[in-house]
């Protein structure tokens, strides 16, 4: 099969949208399929010296340049959707001249990852896979108090999302010309249907590699102290003061510290933060640290805390199950279907003053029951193995046999 991905964002030995970019081409080229890949010149050095060491033939990575002026624009305050924007329309152009040439059985848009941008190669008319996508989230506005200055940013969002949803003509075209459209969660399933989408299917984006599993499952011995870690960048939407506000709320007998792993916009406020809710002797904020230091973190951690307001499928809870950590988070967004129900406890999203007190009951009730969290953190490592990069590009490769042209072809061929 001669496969075409799109991947804006794409880079070797990265996380978030960069990793996923990049384990798409990978993983698909592993499977043995002839795959053409677009992406942006960012990576380029990392990329080329990766696919020189790979040695795989089947692997082409086609480098789409932009002029400098629209480059310029991305170095600026929502400078990302031009950039973005005027990329799609020329990879469409770069994909239109290698389809004359090679004829693509199929095409898979897996980077960037968001509903309101959609993709330009709807207009291959070659069968198309869209996603896995998110942008279906918005932060609920009742806890804007922890955005702080932030809010604005918030809600500027939330308008380019519908503007884009308006005026963007490759949405609502992505959405009914794509054979399968395959969403992170279910705000974005709902959005992707409610824009035409044929055929959404829930699929998670999040995976590992399998190298990146401990050697054996983490036994951890009940301790009088408990152990919790938080691992994220410190932006306003990853919820990291509520957070500390539910865990002043915890009674005062418990003993626990709270340990930080990251850095980010709100670098400076953290310490303001651990002031406020007088937790100076039980948080450890380590700011970013190697990669290393943060697999040390989740094997000597007894509960991972995360509760992002805004997220589409967040990396960082597969990371944690599969170091055996259960997880409290809230009932919201990625969390909400990435986090199995048996794999730790998501607290309803309310009012601000409610959540906090039921993540506070949620970390004393865990405490208080340590085989709990034995059982949770051992259904979230069984769950985790089930999210490796392999096996997901094995599940998608099901959906490429169903969707290919080439599939359609020997139907044709057959009647």
């Amino acid at each position: 099969m001669k496969l075409l991905l799109s991947a804006y964002a794409c880079e070797p030995h990265r996380g978030t949208e960069l990793g996923n970019g990049w384990n798409w081409a990978l993983n698909t080229a592993k499977l043995g399929y002839e795959v053409w890949c677009l992406t942006t010149v960012e990576g380029r050095e990392s990329i080329e010296k990766e696919v020189k060491r790979l040695n795989m033939p089947n692997l082409h990575i086609v480098f789409v340049e932009l002029p400098a002026w629209i480059d310029k624009a991305f170095e600026y305050h929502l400078g990302f959707y031009p950039h973005y924007l005027y990329w799609q329309q020329r990879a469409f152009q770069k994909a239109k001249e290698l389809d004359r040439e090679i004829d693509f059985d199929l095409v898979h848009h897996v980077t960037i990852g968001s509903l309101q941008l959609g993709t330009a190669l709807w207009r291959l008319n070659k069968p198309l896979i869209f996603g896995p996508a998110g942008g279906g989230q918005e932060a609920p506005k009742a806890f804007k108090k922890y955005f702080y200055g932030w809010w604005k940013t918030e809600v500027l969002r939330s308008w380019v999302s519908k503007i884009l949803l308006k005026v963007n003509p490759d949405v609502r075209k992505t959405m009914r010309r794509s054979s399968l459209v395959l969403t992170t969660n279910e705000d974005t399933y709902n959005m992707a249907r409610d824009l035409g989408a044929l055929n959404p299917k829930m699929f998670l984006d999040t995976s590992l590699p399998e190298d990146f599993y401990p050697p054996a499952y983490p036994e951890r011995a009940p301790a009088k102290e408990l152990k919790i870690l938080w691992v994220g960048r410190l932006f306003a939407r990853k919820g990291l003061p509520l957070v500390l506000e539910a865990l002043s709320k915890v009674r005062p007998d418990l003993p626990f510290k709270l340990t930080i792993l990251g850095d980010g916009h709100m670098h400076d406020m953290v310490p303001q933060f651990i002031e406020q809710y007088k937790l100076q002797d039980k948080v450890n904020w380590k700011g970013q640290v190697p990669w290393d230091e943060v697999k040390r973190a989740y094997t000597e951690s007894d509960l991972f805390m995360f509760c992002s307001l805004r997220d589409s499928s967040a990396a960082q809870f597969l990371e944690a199950m599969a170091y055996g950590l259960p997880v409290l988070t809230l009932d919201l967004h990625g969390g909400k279907n990435l986090v199995p129900d048996n794999a730790g406890i998501k607290v309803p999203v309310t009012t601000p003053e409610l959540t906090a007190q039921g993540l506070a009951r949620s970390v004393e009730k865990l405490y208080d029951n340590p085989e709990l969290r034995e059982k949770m953190g051992r259904a979230g490592y069984s769950f985790s193995k089930s999210q490796t990069w392999p096996l997901k590009t094995k599940h998608i490769n099901e959906f490429y046999a169903k969707y290919s042209l080439a599939k359609h072809k020997e139907l044709t061929i057959e009647n």
